[in-house]
């Protein structure tokens, strides 16, 4: 994009930031569906696919809420899990691997599968609590989308209703399908929560409410053991630490039901994530609520239903809505993004302001007016991929740690504004985060991983940052800088 170009989406911009004069009206939540899953079939690994191990291999970074696990898609519809896998987060049948293991391939059963060859997974979702804890089964667990439309969850337990599905016949060690009516076309998490968009527009989720609203299932600590049905009618979805988003239309100011919609929990002023619907409130909302601020923002081609935010196919002048512990990050049409959150914590991309300031949405520039192509935040900084192929970061680094910008070693020194990684170059195809950590693949294949810190741990304890899928040799007693694993079958 050309700065001329760019400048007519800066002036868009400031005209939606504008038009945020609107009643604002709840939604009603729908009763808890009571579908269950049937089928006796137990998950097996299919017998006639074995994950490919060449150097062709591309692993895709993903982005999960799940602190200290490893996850990566590789572009035969397999899953890589590696770093911390205990709850059966291998998803092999064992309830614990060795963080030092080499890392585990998930295939999902073909049981009831129509497809050619065997089922992919074209999507993964992770979860433990605030993104911060890794290791408590409660509140732990991956998902993972078929090409055919359908949910697994393995690696926890429900005694927070976070695997949304009961123990058997298929044990959580294992994926088991989620029983959702109809076709799944996306599949989100919050640091909680799962989410689930249908095709026909049907909004579910499950998982823990932490007494803040952020299932959106009607109360503050509203939670179902399977799939709750909170909204129809919705376009796209996205996810924050402790919040959801769906975009219901394009914006008109004299119906309520369109626009933007979120749930979850606020803080007024500029503490924690502030108000990720950007009115700055701080009223936690039970059940999905529509933004003051953000719903502007879907100006048009928001109206179809079941459409992945930002993918190919999606014409919505919002093409990303993304949150973490300090901030919120959305993206408008042609590249730009707006932030809002902690200024005092660097969550928001630029110089400290006042509470209030900070907790408004405005319009952040990345360097050389880069566009911006993907969001990936980890718990305490961001990292913003641009169309150039650079990817920039922001945030703060004293408590985890982040990759140094000019030299990509661990760092302490809080980046305050957008700052390019410079020894990852300009041919990053994806990022991705998970917990204090960060992962990014280049043009030619080569996959890089950094960070690796627990809650305040300045190490690599779980072995999530590694730098060889059969003969890691990445010590565990300090974070680590950016590190590129060789690939498989090299």
């Amino acid at each position: 994009m050309n700065r001329r170009a760019l400048r007519r989406t800066g002036r868009r911009v400031a005209a939606a930031l504008a038009l945020v004069a609107v009643a604002v009206v709840p939604l009603a939540a729908v009763p808890t569906t009571t579908a269950a899953y049937t089928d006796t079939a137990r998950a097996e690994t299919s017998p006639t696919v074995s994950p490919l191990l060449t150097r062709t291999a591309r692993m895709v970074p993903t982005d999960t809420y799940l602190a200290n696990t490893a996850t990566a898609l590789q572009d035969d519809g397999t899953l890589w899990v590696w770093g911390f896998r205990g709850n059966g987060l291998a998803g092999n049948g064992t309830l614990t691997v060795a963080s030092n293991a080499a890392p585990t391939p998930v295939i999902l059963p073909n049981d009831g599968y129509t497809g050619p060859n065997h089922r992919y997974i074209v999507k993964v979702a992770g979860t433990s609590l605030d993104n911060y804890y890794p290791t408590t089964i409660a509140n732990t667990g991956l998902a993972a989308l078929s090409d055919d439309g359908q949910v697994y969850t393995w690696g926890g337990n429900n005694s927070n209703n976070v695997m949304g599905r009961p123990g058997t016949p298929i044990p959580y060690t294992q994926p088991g399908p989620v029983s959702i009516p109809g076709t799944v076309v996306d599949l989100r998490s919050s640091s909680g929560v799962f989410m689930a968009l249908t095709s026909t527009g049907d909004l579910y989720t499950w998982g823990y409410a932490q007494a803040r609203g952020i299932t959106g299932q009607g109360t503050a600590t509203a939670s179902s053991p399977t799939p709750s049905l909170i909204m129809s009618g919705v376009h796209s979805i996205g996810a924050g630490m402790w919040n959801g988003w769906a975009i219901r239309g394009n914006f008109d100011a004299n119906d309520s039901t369109t626009g933007v919609f979120w749930w979850g929990w606020a803080n007024a002023g500029a503490s924690y994530a502030s108000d990720p619907s950007g009115d700055n409130l701080g009223t936690n909302r039970n059940a999905p609520y529509r933004s003051t601020f953000l719903s502007p923002f879907a100006q048009s081609g928001c109206d179809a239903v079941g459409v992945v935010m930002g993918s190919p196919g999606d014409a919505c002048t919002i093409t990303s809505l993304t949150g973490h512990y300090f901030g919120n990050q959305l993206v408008f049409d042609g590249g730009h993004l707006v932030t809002w959150g902690d200024a005092s914590n660097y969550g928001t991309g630029r110089p400290y302001v006042s509470g209030v300031a900070s907790a408004t949405p405005i319009a952040l520039t990345l360097p050389n007016d880069d566009p911006v192509k993907s969001v990936a935040p980890s718990q305490d900084y961001v990292q913003v991929l641009g169309e150039s192929g650079q990817v920039y970061v922001y945030g703060r680094y004293a408590f985890g740690r982040g990759p140094d910008p000019a030299l990509g070693t661990p760092s302490t020194t809080n980046q305050v504004t957008p700052v390019q990684l410079a020894p990852l170059g300009s041919s990053v195809t994806a990022i991705g985060a998970f917990g204090y950590s960060g992962t990014a693949l280049n043009a030619d294949g080569s996959f890089v991983n950094w960070g690796g810190g627990t809650g305040g741990g300045n190490n690599n304890t779980y072995y999530s940052i590694i730098n060889d899928w059969a003969n890691n040799t990445v010590p565990t007693n300090a974070v680590q800088g950016l590190t590129t694993m060789i690939p498989p079958g090299s």
